[in-house]
């Protein structure tokens, strides 16, 4: 078994590992411990937090951990139902016009009793969720029209959604009541700057506590300013979270060497050039400045177009 005391979750047949994700800071562990709580019943799992809050990483981290295989699936507006369970498609190398069966990821998932994360589920479409109802209820079987078949879910079998709150992001929808009653609900709490800071250590140690720091601040100095609306009107709703800390870390890893770290090289391309108004950057740039105090203020990159002239082309 796996848990965290009193809630445990039974192994799996696969080799349990860490998985990559980190309990020691007090809101992951916390986040886990209700994702935990809410497995003890057979039902499926709800998460709904605000990005970058690790919703999808957490339940990998438990899968692995838990010796689990974990399908990951993204939804949208255009998921069909046989993107889930399967279609009908053409064999390779048999002759033209020759199709056979084949199961789509979440039927695959389920036949061999793996986990299922259906990533925002609130951009589904409503055929998605009612073809999903019946294995989601007490029923537990899902029935596939073409194979004039039902599959039974395995006890292995566990399904889990995962979706932000309804007004960060367009195109999303509430879910009917009736759909969500088939899932226990868990709220992943926000991460902290010691939380951020504390993952970002723990992934990246090789940048120093002090510059790491100065990153989490920054991005949570930026994150603050535009819900204040002090600038950002045009574009929004804006959303600057942990994944942008990662993206900056593995940017400077990759393309720089210590002890010579250089963040603001990246500033543009990671932060300025989401803006659509000149002003817009000009205000993420002052505030860099200020959250950085000076560090590397001189290779910051100028706030207008590059371009580049062929005698073929012009970008």
């Amino acid at each position: 078994q796996f848990g965290l005391d009193p809630f445990f979750v039974p192994l799996g047949g696969g080799a349990p590992c860490a998985g990559g994700f980190s309990l020691a800071t007090p809101t992951p562990r916390a986040n886990a411990f209700r994702v935990l709580r809410a497995m003890q019943l057979r039902k499926p799992v709800l998460l709904e937090g605000s990005p970058g809050v690790g919703k999808t990483s957490l339940v990998q981290a438990l899968g692995a951990a838990c010796g689990h295989a974990v399908v990951r699936i993204n939804l949208s507006e255009q998921t069909d139902l046989m993107d889930l369970l399967g279609s009908d498609l053409p064999v390779e190398g048999a002759p033209p016009g020759t199709y056979a069966w084949q199961d789509g990821p979440f039927l695959a998932a389920l036949r061999s009793g793996h986990w299922v994360i259906l990533d925002e589920l609130n951009l589904a479409p409503q055929a998605v969720l009612e073809g999903l109802n019946s294995c989601l209820d007490h029923r537990a079987t899902v029935y596939v029209p073409e194979l004039a078949a039902s599959f039974e879910c395995p006890p292995s079998f566990r399904v889990f959604g995962c979706q932000n709150p309804l007004q960060q992001g367009g195109g999303r929808k509430g879910l009917p009541k009736s759909f969500l009653n088939r899932f226990t609900q868990v709220w992943m709490e926000e991460l902290d700057a010691a939380d951020m800071r504390a993952i970002a250590g723990s992934l990246f140690a090789a940048l120093g506590a002090p510059l790491l720091e100065q990153l989490v601040g920054f991005v949570r100095a930026l994150q603050a300013a535009l819900a204040r609306r002090e600038f950002g009107a045009a574009g929004g709703p804006w959303d600057f979270n942990l994944r942008d800390v990662f993206r900056w870390c593995e940017l400077m890893l990759a393309l720089q060497a210590p002890p010579h770290w250089r963040p603001g090289a990246f500033l543009d391309a990671l932060f300025l050039q989401r803006f659509r108004s000149e002003s817009d950057r000009k205000a993420a740039l002052r505030l860099y400045r200020e959250s950085m105090g000076g560090c590397d203020a001189a290779q910051l990159p100028p706030l207008q177009p590059h371009f580049a002239v062929s005698s073929r082309w012009v970008q």
